[in-house]
């Protein structure tokens, strides 16, 4: 397996993956607008057998204490793989390989909506534990699926934040 940035020869390998790993195309349409917002801060793709097998994307994500501050910061997601190579290391190789990228950017936190138990292997935690909360979601409907990691050192942010995806995520 080989783990590269996309290319946009991809784009198109990477909207069928992303239409037949998940029921709605609601990820193959948030990619597209990640990527005319030239909002896709980072976009690994996995070559297996001689085809994208998996994807991960990062874009910026922005916190906002109630102080009037702004904490830049990523969000990841989409994330996928081909439903036939699921189950093989494909997500947890492209997340890894990922935030270890990322991490040179220099960003306090990234945030992630999905599965707790997964995502929990890389170190994120359930943001509402924290009392951090998704912007999107002001009542915490999503619970522990909506999560941040600290990164590079950072404390967590402050208790109450409000953590906004990037606009690309608001017209899908």
């Amino acid at each position: 397996m080989k783990i590269r940035p996309c290319e946009p020869d991809d784009h198109a390998g990477i909207d069928a993956l992303l239409r037949s790993a998940f029921p709605e195309p609601g990820e193959a349409r948030l990619a597209v607008a990640l990527r005319a917002a030239d909002a896709d801060t980072l976009e690994l793709v996995a070559e297996l057998d001689g085809k994208i097998a998996g994807v991960a994307m990062f874009s910026p994500a922005m916190a906002k204490p109630g102080d009037g501050r702004e904490i830049p910061g990523l969000g990841l997601g989409p994330v996928a793989v081909l439903p036939g190579y699921q189950n093989r290391g494909i997500g947890a190789a492209l997340i890894e390989a990922g935030l270890d990228f990322v991490r040179t950017l220099g960003p306090s936190y990234c945030i992630v909506l999905g599965d707790p138990d997964f995502y929990g292997r890389f170190g994120f935690e359930p943001a509402p534990a924290l009392d951090l909360h998704w912007t999107d979601d002001p009542d915490d409907k999503t619970g522990n699926a909506f999560q941040v990691l600290a990164l590079n050192g950072a404390a967590h942010l402050p208790r109450g934040t409000r953590i906004e995806y990037h606009p690309a995520f608001d017209g899908v």
